[in-house]
């Protein structure tokens, strides 16, 4: 069986004068995509010392959002 994967590049992206790597596939707008940075951030996402990836799920504009946050990259998948 042969498996392909896209290869995701790292957008940067500048949110309350501090900049994020998003890592994304799909589209998402500046609105959700500030909204979203910014619960993560209310949610101490980017607070951890050590740089340890967790898991967030954030739903916004009846969307779901899994989010991995390791240090300043943010990988997002939209369900």
């Amino acid at each position: 069986m042969l498996m392909i994967f896209a290869m995701l590049d790292k957008i940067p992206f500048l949110h309350r004068d501090t900049a994020y790597n998003i890592i994304i596939e799909d589209d998402i707008s500046f609105d959700d995509l500030h909204a979203l940075l910014d619960n993560l951030g209310e949610q101490g996402a980017f607070d951890a010392q050590e740089c340890s990836a967790d898991l967030y799920y954030f739903t916004y504009g009846g969307i779901n959002y899994t989010v991995g946050v390791d240090g300043q990259d943010v990988l997002i998948v939209i369900k």
